[in-house]
């Protein structure tokens, strides 16, 4: 029988997937049924609460077997990862500075590369919601940076609670991400627009919304 989810705020395609029995996010991503939501979110990684994702029927598949031989299978698993860019906001040199993730069950206790990406595998049902912490100075019992990090929980970019998520991502603070204009939310939004040479109102426009898009590349 075919069914219909609806996705909530946190949930990847591949959880998704797993949840009914499937064992790649390609295998709903690809489906015929799912052709609308395929042309809506052309990035997979990136799906939003409120989509709506159709899961066909699994088929049965017969393959026949050689007698009096080995015969061998492969199936195909899709790995999840944790992908974290750090980009010091003043341009300063962050390579070598070390970083701690904490995600699920595992703790990762490494330095950032020149490039500032770190990419972690998930374990299988790991928590998507990761602890960072951040050693900005030499020998550093505390960390100079921590937050969290929460993967699955960015809002679409029209709506307001997605321009505040990529403002704070992007060190222009627009307080609590909480779909509401308040006046942290316009100043952030003003810091952002005379940052990056638009006309500074503090209202998160069409031309906005585009630049911060692009900077932010989602």
């Amino acid at each position: 029988m075919t069914q219909q989810h609806t996705v909530a705020q946190g949930e990847t395609l591949l959880r998704i997937a797993k949840q009914y029995g499937y064992q790649t996010s390609k295998a709903l991503y690809n489906h015929p049924s799912n052709a609308e939501f395929k042309a809506l979110r052309p990035d997979p990684n990136l799906i939003y609460p409120g989509d709506k994702i159709t899961i066909p029927p699994k088929k049965e598949k017969f393959i026949p077997l050689r007698t009096n031989s080995i015969n061998s299978f492969v199936v195909q698993s899709e790995k999840e990862y944790f992908r974290l860019q750090i980009i010091h906001e003043d341009g300063d040199d962050i390579t070598g500075k070390r970083i701690v993730i904490t995600i699920g069950s595992q703790t990762i206790d490494t330095v950032l590369p020149s490039n500032g990406l770190i990419e972690v595998e998930l374990n299988e049902n790991d928590s998507l919601t990761g602890q960072v912490d951040l050693y900005l100075k030499e020998d550093q019992s505390s960390p100079s940076e921590s937050f969290t990090a929460q993967v699955g929980h960015l809002d679409p970019i029209d709506t307001l609670s997605g321009v505040q998520a990529r403002c704070n991502l992007l060190g222009f603070d627009c307080g609590t991400v909480d779909g509401i204009n308040g006046s942290k939310t316009k100043a952030g939004v003003r810091d952002f627009q005379y940052e990056h040479d638009l006309e500074v109102d503090g209202i998160a426009g069409a031309k906005t919304k585009a630049k911060l898009q692009q900077v932010f590349g989602s």
